[in-house]
This record gives structure tokens, sequence and C-alpha cells, in this order.
């Protein structure tokens, strides 16, 4: 067997299950904080609109955009053991590239709880988009 292989049987099922539960927690993670993060972006926003207008809004998108950023960069370091580069303008970059996949992925979510507006919908697609948004933090990590 090559060193690259992926192993058969049940050290595939255990690769698979490890990486499962690892996009889970990265993803769960990304949830999780950026819903504290955007509660208190909308009160840092309506404070930077009021003052500034369009300067305020493009401030607090950056400091958004920053912020998710930094925190997908801190999971993926803690999650999957991966060297990441914390200046600002590569938290930056990596902030916007990971806002723009997330807003493409979670398109069917949106038309999904549009069409459907029910709780026990909305508990299914988290479950469902938990492990998604972990894969795309964690791709977007990767090419840092």
């Amino acid at each position: 067997m090559q060193a690259n292989c992926v192993p058969m049987g049940e050290g595939l099922t255990e690769w698979i299950t490890s990486d499962i539960k690892k996009y889970c927690l990265h993803g769960l993670g990304l949830t999780l904080i950026m819903f504290g993060l955007i509660l208190g972006w909308a009160v840092l926003m309506v404070v930077l609109v009021a003052l500034g207008s369009v300067l305020g809004l493009l401030i607090g998108l950056g400091l958004l955009i920053l912020a998710l950023g930094y925190i997908n960069l801190f999971l993926a370091e803690v999650i999957w053991k991966i060297d990441a580069d914390y200046e600002i303008g590569s938290a930056f970059l990596h902030g916007l590239i990971l806002f723009i996949f997330l807003i493409l992925v979670n398109i069917p979510y949106i038309v999904v709880l549009y069409l459907v507006p029910h709780w026990t919908v909305t508990l299914l697609m988290f479950a469902i988009y938990v492990p998604v948004h972990g894969f795309v933090g964690i791709s977007v990590a990767n090419y840092q």
C-alpha cells in the first residue's frame, strides 16, 4: 500500500468520521461565534452609519470581514492544526473570500427557509449546514 492512499475497511470509516467531526466543530464554531459577532456588529453599524453614512457603512463591513477572517484562521489553527498568518491584510483577504463563499453556499438555505418557514425546517437546515460551513471554512483557510 502506498503512503498517500486512504486506508480501507475500519481505517476508512475512522478517517471519514474524524473529518466529519472536525467539519462539524469548525462549522459550529463559525456559526456560534458569528452569531454573537453579528449582534455586536449590528449595534456598531447603527453608530457608524449614524456618524458617517457611507463611510461608516464601509468601515463596519470592513470590520465584519476582518473579524470573520481572524475567527476562521483561529478555528483552523485550533481544530485542524494549520499554521495561520494573522497579518491584517492576510486576515482581511481571508475574511473577504470566506464571506463571499458563505453567501454563495447559503443561497439554497435561504431559499428553503423562505419557501418553508417552519422551526423544524430551520433546525434541519442548521444541522445540514453546520458541516457545510466547516468545509467552506477549512477550504478557505487552506488557501491562505
